[in-house]
């Protein structure tokens, strides 16, 4: 029953592939499109919020040198204190990237500031894209943040390249339902915290005149290995119809090696009470 049910499935998914490669219709132009803006990362962060986990899609090739810094802050265990982000402005962007541990912030402080990175063509920066923020050329430092929205206005100066991206689900599941309550920063007519209080006062001013602000908990690299992305990358490299036969080869295997269990475990049973 088991064997039919997969045979079912596969004649399905290949109905699919076909009806696909020969409609050729707008779901796979949007699709297509959504594979170039949100790329197979190169490493994967996992970062737990007072709103639940979210994760962050690096890709190097976008801002190496960017890139190379988020995951230097990351190992080192920068956002574990707790990083507030203090500055939410619905429809534009989250930012965030000052510790709550002053001790933290100070030796982030003696770090030199990064380098603009210089690549052949900046991505046009899409809803959920990750970027270090700058306030002129080779100035980005610890600071970084996501983009609620698709933006024309960023991505113009040669310091805000996008290293990465969190997916839509993501964004709608956690990042979307941060408090923005206190807006943008107050030059900006907002009500946010003092960037240089927090540096100087840490957690202790955020809980005291800001308690309704959520930040990150933790952030740890993901493990590299995901059957999902196993699946993304046949298809990438072989086509979909052949990472289907692929993924059928392997179901068969395992239902393979379950009946010869099964078999052996009743064979031995059996024994057993004849015994």
């Amino acid at each position: 029953m088991a064997i039919c049910l997969v045979l079912l499935a596969f004649v399905s998914l290949v109905g699919n592939t076909s009806a696909e490669s020969t409609e050729g219709g707008p779901k796979d132009d949007a699709s297509s499109q959504l594979k170039v803006a949100y790329p197979t990362p190169d490493y994967v962060v996992k970062c737990d919020t007072t709103k639940g986990p979210f994760r962050i899609h690096v890709v190097e090739d976008w801002a190496p040198l960017g890139a190379s810094r988020f995951r230097e802050m990351v190992e080192s265990g920068f956002y574990n204190d707790g990083v507030a982000f203090f500055r939410v402005v619905t429809n534009f962007l989250v930012q965030y990237g000052i510790s709550s541990n002053v001790s933290t912030t100070e030796k982030w402080g003696k770090v030199p500031p990064l380098r603009d990175d210089v690549v052949a063509e900046t991505p046009k920066f899409k809803r959920g894209y990750v970027s270090f923020a700058g306030g002129g050329p080779n100035s980005r430092t610890t600071q970084t943040f996501i983009t609620f929205s698709d933006s024309t206005h960023l991505g113009h100066a040669p310091w805000e390249t996008p290293f990465g991206y969190v997916t839509l689900l993501d964004m709608k599941n956690v990042i979307d339902k941060l408090f923005s309550g206190y807006g943008d920063m107050v030059d900006f007519g907002g009500t946010a915290p003092d960037q240089g209080r927090l540096r100087r006062e840490g957690g202790e001013y955020i809980k005291t005149e800001f308690p309704d602000i959520d930040l990150i908990e933790k952030c740890v690299i993901a493990r590299k290995f995901r059957a999902k992305d196993l699946i993304v990358k046949a298809e990438e490299k072989l086509g979909r119809f052949w990472s289907v036969v692929l993924v059928f080869s392997g179901a068969m295997a395992l239902l393979a090696l379950i009946s010869i269990a099964a078999r052996l475990a009743m064979k031995s049973g059996g024994q057993n009470k004849r015994d």
